[in-house]
């Protein structure tokens, strides 16, 4: 489960071309490339960021940020987590690559999840021996008046193989993903 605070208000200002820059939205970068909160490799948290907020690309890592902005642009979605992923650190474990979505309601969950499940198959189709896949998971988003269903589309090692060994085959599986997406006709 994951919380985010004002939900509601988020999904409402996903589309304001105008909207405020909040103080408390602050994010650091760590030196291995972690943006969040407090800009360490520690740390899970960070200010969730409409798509028209003069900070928003730069609140998303660049391992993760082409395919953030085309799930945006080509499927209409709202992202409210990301991470392009991370080797294992002495403070924190490895972390795998995602991009996470808030779907606006029923009909949108099903439409996103059908569309994202779609693309996962036909990249590992296209990708057999890549031992990195694309995978759907739920989430569950609560905040102080709702809870609301999430989609996740994790980049995930589909045997024991090394973190240097994921992160080498991550970029192949990423740029198929990222291709397959710039063709994709909705």
């Amino acid at each position: 489960m994951t919380y985010l605070s004002r939900i509601e208000a988020f999904i409402a200002n996903w589309e304001d071309r105008f909207v405020e820059v909040n103080p408390d939205e602050v994010f650091k970068q760590s030196p291995q490339g972690n943006i969040n909160t407090d800009g360490t490799s520690a740390c899970c948290d960070s200010p969730a960021l409409s798509k028209y907020h003069r900070y928003f690309k730069k609140s998303i890592e660049p391992g993760v940020r082409d395919l953030t902005v085309a799930l945006i642009l080509k499927f209409n979605c709202i992202t409210y987590s990301s991470c392009q992923g991370h080797l294992s650190t002495p403070d924190a474990a490895m972390r795998p690559r995602y991009v996470a979505m808030l779907p606006r309601d029923d009909n949108d969950y099903r439409r996103l999840f059908q569309i994202l499940q779609d693309l996962a198959d036909l990249t590992n189709s296209q990708l057999p021996e890549n031992p990195v896949k694309v995978v759907l998971g739920s989430d569950i988003l609560e905040s102080e008046t709702c809870t609301m269903p999430g989609i996740t589309l994790f980049f995930v090692a589909a045997d024991e193989i090394s973190e240097t060994t994921y992160f080498m085959e991550l970029d192949k599986v990423y740029a198929h993903l990222c291709q397959i997406i710039q063709n994709y006709s909705v």
